[in-house]
């Protein structure tokens, strides 16, 4: 056997036969006749007998193994109830139908039925939200969300005791534009108490309605009872990032950057590709909006390890609060690619972009934005690093000295 494995039992010696064939064979190796009195058998066998064949040898036998104590039987943890409890609440409608159940309510079949196509438009529709090749999603996707409101609509889905159709529907209405109603939706849903992970869902979902009403303080608050009930570290970033966002809103910028820090923090190297970018990212802003300029570039060009092409932000899941902040990000990544790029027209053309983002910011933003005069001061910043650029391209190269 090879070498760690169990040791084969080793076999025990075979017993010598008294018989008279064996004392034959003894005689006739010693090359001894023996008397006819001694080659008869013990039992009386007369001599013209022909001598009986040995016997096989017995195997051994196998070692008997020794039985096992027996264990005492221990009662079941009380947590398993609990638990039980927990997965039959958190999905009452996932067993399959009883007699009695049909009884009792007979269109729950109906209803199944009714969300299941509704889940397969809400499938067809994130496949082509997904996918770069289809580019009608503007046109086909609102189609099939209404077609999927109206059969959660008709299956019950603002009064459904299942929290992850409620959670579905709100989606839906949010995505339609009725960010109100996503709201109602979410708070009746929190009002009944569903189990912990959907009411962190249902938080952090009550929070984005939040921050698209302009509702940043209730936003804030909303993040808070998500990041009470969520334990995954990844959930969490994103959750302290996106409050981040909202104590900038409100012009709070040292909360703003305390959460940046912490929501980063909590990342692991291989989660930051996913949650770390754009946390990088509204870090870059909010340490700009607090005067550090070179922090902010130096925080974009990290982000840009993760994500070359800044594809997350500005991917499908990613959106401005308030909408016109998209300039001032725009801003920062023309200024931190003109900053990275080589004397040239690459430079002269991010530093063109750049100052166009400040003047897109200034004339979309209101005149009561906590950062419409930074605005400025940057556009005013950034045009003269341009100006230097330029008169640098158009300086004349000096001559190459004459060979004599």
């Amino acid at each position: 056997m090879g070498r760690g494995g169990a040791r084969a039992p080793r076999r025990a010696p075979e017993r010598r036969r008294r018989g008279p064939a064996a004392r034959a064979r003894r005689g006739d190796r010693s090359g001894r006749a023996r008397p006819a009195a001694a080659r008869a058998g013990r039992r009386g066998r007369a001599m013209s007998q022909a001598p009986r064949l040995p016997r096989p040898p017995r195997l051994p036998r196998p070692p008997r193994l020794p039985r096992p104590p027996r264990t005492p039987r221990r009662p079941r943890l009380p947590g398993l109830a609990a638990l039980l409890a927990l997965a039959l609440a958190a999905a009452p409608l996932r067993a399959a139908p009883t007699v009695w159940s049909r009884a009792l309510d007979p269109a729950a079949d109906e209803r199944a039925a009714l969300i299941a196509q509704a889940d397969a438009l809400l499938a067809r529709y994130d496949r082509l939200r997904r996918s770069p090749l289809l580019e009608r999603v503007d046109e086909i996707g609102p189609l099939w969300l209404r077609e999927a409101r109206t059969l959660y609509e008709r299956a019950g889905a603002p009064t459904s005791r299942d929290p992850s159709v409620r959670l579905r529907y709100a989606d839906i209405l949010e995505h339609l534009g009725d960010v109100e109603g996503a709201v109602a939706t979410l708070e009746g849903l929190l009002r009944a108490h569903p189990p912990a992970p959907s009411r962190a869902d249902a938080w952090h979902a009550l929070a984005v309605c939040y921050a698209r009403l302009g509702r940043y303080t209730e936003e804030i608050k909303a993040y808070d009872a998500a990041l009470a009930l969520e334990p995954h570290a990844a959930s969490r970033a994103l959750l302290l990032a996106n409050q981040a966002e909202a104590h900038m809103a409100l012009g709070d910028i040292t909360a703003a950057v305390e959460g940046y820090r912490a929501a980063l923090s909590t990342l692991g190297s291989l989660d930051m590709f996913r949650y770390g970018v754009t946390t990088l990212w509204g870090l870059a802003v909010a340490l700009d909006r607090s005067g550090d300029l070179e922090g902010a570039i130096e925080h974009i060009r990290l982000a840009r390890t993760y994500d070359r092409n800044d594809q997350q932000i500005n991917g499908a899941g990613w959106f401005y609060v308030p909408p016109y902040d998209d300039a001032w990000y725009a801003a920062l990544g023309h200024w931190a690619a003109a900053r990275s790029a080589e004397l040239g027209a690459a430079r002269a053309e991010a530093y063109l972009q750049a100052v166009a983002a400040w003047e897109s910011y200034i004339a979309r933003a209101p005149g009561n934005d906590h950062w419409v005069a930074l605005a400025k001061a940057r556009r005013a910043q950034c045009d003269r690093e341009r100006e230097q650029t330029m008169k640098r391209l158009r300086k004349p190269a000096p001559a190459a000295p004459l060979r004599r």
